[in-house]
């Protein structure tokens, strides 16, 4: 089987109406945007690739670029059952500029779609193609955002409500946007809708300090929290060991790092209690699973940030992973073609063909940017 042509499309998505925007403690989200990939080959067979950015919206045109001007001639005319020596080919196209940022992005998404080939090619679900551990993983909700006009957190409060009625066991909350005393206010609000059986999870998104970090994670482990993740930018590896030795409370960190290399300085440094790999900056899934394999080695535990398409395919097949994360229980048709089951507190490997990453023609249609 030889790759034959590639395409791509950007997908924009609306901002969120005045009132209905929510936020972490350092990005408001509510519109965003998409890069979709299609691959074709001699034989017939399409491969679905999709990177999604939920800020940072007009860096999907340049991913765009970067696929189509620099590294589609790459894959044209190549067998995508290769998939680790293209992606060595793609570095070095790439190696000019850098391989991390924008330009992971890319070449993650193009393995992603040459792994969707070729289970497509062999008509089987991504899971059984890279060799799976389990058929399921607990799931826990990210739904405790900073919501807007939302002082007395009623839409807060709403939100994990929902979610605990669908049947989810775990929440995940932000904190760190304002002084400690928010914080407490929006943990002890989330607690009493839990319960004492049920996991709280709490998320800073890289604001602050060290010294801040060390007093709210005294906080927070005072409170029953269940993890404190990516309290400082990704850089500061020392900083996190620091928190790791000094804190009773796990230390959650790794969405931000791109590579294996960044992975295993982490790993190294004993800079994190649970590994937190995003799948659109560890390389597709020929990266993931080194990282995996680097993680299991350290007896590292692995809740991937994240839960769409073609995570849940590499939770099933990652020795460590112990959560998955989501949005909470689908409502509506969602965006992809596959949707992710989700029951009693637990996300099922997935059923269909191929990684999940081909998108509804009525999502296309919708947001879908033609030129």
């Amino acid at each position: 089987m030889k790759i034959t042509a590639l395409e791509t499309l950007v997908l924009r998505y609306p901002q969120a109406a005045p009132g209905q925007g929510r936020a972490d403690a350092q990005h408001r989200f509510g519109g965003g945007a998409g890069v979709a990939i299609r691959l074709q080959s001699d034989v017939g067979i399409t491969g679905h690739g999709y990177v999604g950015l939920g800020v940072s919206a007009p860096a999907a045109e340049a991913i765009q670029a970067l696929i189509e001007g620099l590294l589609a001639p790459v894959l044209i005319g190549e067998d995508p059952f290769f998939p680790r020596r293209l992606r060595d080919r793609l570095w070095h196209e790439v190696e000019y500029v850098g391989v991390e940022g924008i330009a992971h992005f890319a070449l993650t998404a193009l393995d992603a779609t040459l792994w969707d080939m070729m289970a497509r090619a062999l008509r089987v679900p991504g899971w059984h193609l890279l060799g799976a551990c389990r058929d399921r993983i607990p799931a826990y909700a990210m739904v405790g955002w900073y919501y807007e006009d939302d002082e007395a957190l009623d839409k807060f409060k709403r939100a994990i409500a929902e979610a605990l009625e669908d049947g989810m066991t775990a929440i995940k909350i932000k904190v760190g946007r304002g002084p400690l005393e928010e914080d407490v206010r929006r943990i002890e609000a989330a607690r009493a809708l839990l319960g004492q059986e049920g996991l709280l999870m709490v998320d800073a998104n890289q604001v602050l300090s060290r010294n801040e970090a060390l007093r709210r994670g005294r906080a927070y482990e005072a409170l029953g929290c269940h993890w404190f993740e990516e309290p400082l930018r990704p850089h500061d590896k020392e900083g996190y060991a620091l928190l790791c030795a000094e804190l009773d409370i796990p230390i959650a960190a790794g969405e931000n790092e791109y590579t294996k290399y960044h992975v295993q300085e982490l790993l190294r440094l004993n800079a994190c209690d649970i590994l937190q790999p995003d799948c659109r900056r560890t390389g597709g899934p020929s990266e993931w699973m080194e990282i995996a394999g680097l993680a299991a080695a350290c007896h590292v535990p692995i809740a991937s940030h994240g839960g769409d398409g073609v995570t849940t395919h590499l939770l099933m097949a990652t020795p460590t992973a112990i959560w998955c994360e989501t949005g909470g229980k689908p409502k509506g048709p969602g965006h992809f073609v596959d949707q992710a089951r989700i029951e009693d507190g637990y996300v099922y490997a997935p059923e269909g063909v191929g990684f999940g990453m081909e998108l509804r023609e009525e999502v296309i249609e919708r947001y879908g940017v033609r030129r």
